[in-house]
């Protein structure tokens, strides 16, 4: 019980380093961090590769659909004329938004976050034995293919399959069966109409995957914690109250909630093919969309319900 303390204590004093962005803490130290995760054996880490999806909630669903697949190429996969699937990327492990419309009176947000984990089908009894061990709040299933869980701060997060069809917007009640009548009738009402959705112009873009998820935390590095000892994310970046995981091609950053200390997520990047940001910015100009550099790199912007996008090649 001793020697497990004091690796916890360990551990949070060097994400605690790296949130307060204490001294120049090299990349050496983060590779120290990462093996005081790997160390600590009373946890066991289940390491996601791909956002499965974000979950966001706006007025007009299709106003926002229709700006995504328009300037960043988004495929519309999925859309019962209430909620739609956009993705990205590879068709077997893509990344994804689930575009739903929100509560009236509420802003555009961010609700919750979606991570696909390899192997899934293989590692959820292991998976739901470790969310119930440790005892973390918000654990329940999402019918058959996914768990959520609250972090620290409270945000919800889903650990998911990588791609299944029993994981589409809404899924949870008509699948608590994956292959009932019920769950495959409610997928295929979103997919009947696809081809009467409109296309992109052809004249945007073409986003790869996310490049960045920002998230606004009351204790960054407690909220670091969870991440690297539950879903295997790596720490590979941090200046003060900045702490950036790795994890596939992705990465999300923990950064200080406001004076209210409620978690939030209003920006977000992609990655894009071929970029070249002379052409970026000129199309931006034509579509009349204000932009500016931005400190992740590439070009930052707003979308139709102000949320903060950010488009960039790879690195």
């Amino acid at each position: 019980m001793k020697d497990r303390e004091a690796k916890l204590n360990e551990r949070r004093r060097l994400l605690s380093a790296i949130a307060a962005g204490v001294g120049t803490i090299a990349y050496g130290a983060l590779g120290r961090a990462a093996g005081v995760f790997a160390a600590d054996t009373s946890n066991r880490a289940f390491a996601v590769t791909t956002v499965n999806h974000l979950s966001y909630a706006s007025e007009n669903y299709k106003v926002t659909r229709d700006f995504y697949v328009d300037l960043l190429g988004m495929r519309n996969v999925w859309d019962d004329g209430l909620k739609c699937q956009l993705d990205c990327g590879p068709e077997d492990a893509p990344n994804s938004f689930y575009l739903t419309p929100a509560k009236p009176g509420t802003a555009p947000t961010v609700g919750h976050f979606s991570f696909g984990l390899p192997d899934y089908w293989s590692l959820v009894g292991q998976l739901k034995d470790e969310l119930y061990r440790r005892n973390l709040p918000g654990v329940h299933p999402d019918g058959e293919a996914g768990w959520f869980v609250n972090g620290p701060s409270g945000f919800v997060q889903h650990i998911v399959t990588v791609k299944d069809e029993a994981m589409f917007p809404g899924a949870a009640a008509p699948c608590e069966v994956k292959n009932s009548a019920k769950c495959k009738d409610a997928y295929a009402a979103g997919i009947k109409n696809i081809a009467s959705v409109p296309k992109a112009s052809g004249q945007g873009f073409k986003a790869l995957y996310f490049k960045y998820i920002v998230l606004h935390v009351p204790d960054v590095a407690r909220e670091a914690d969870f991440y690297t000892s539950l879903m295997g994310m790596k720490p590979v970046s941090q200046k003060k109250d900045d702490v950036a995981l790795r994890f596939g091609d992705n990465t999300l950053v923990l950064r200080p909630a406001g004076v209210d200390g409620k978690p939030y997520c209003n920006e977000f990047g992609f990655v894009v093919d071929n970029y070249d940001q002379a052409k970026v910015k000129a199309e931006l100009d034509r579509r009349g969309i204000a932009s500016q550099p931005s400190a992740a790199g590439g070009l930052a912007l707003k979308d139709p319900n102000g949320l903060e996008v950010g488009i960039a090649g790879r690195a």
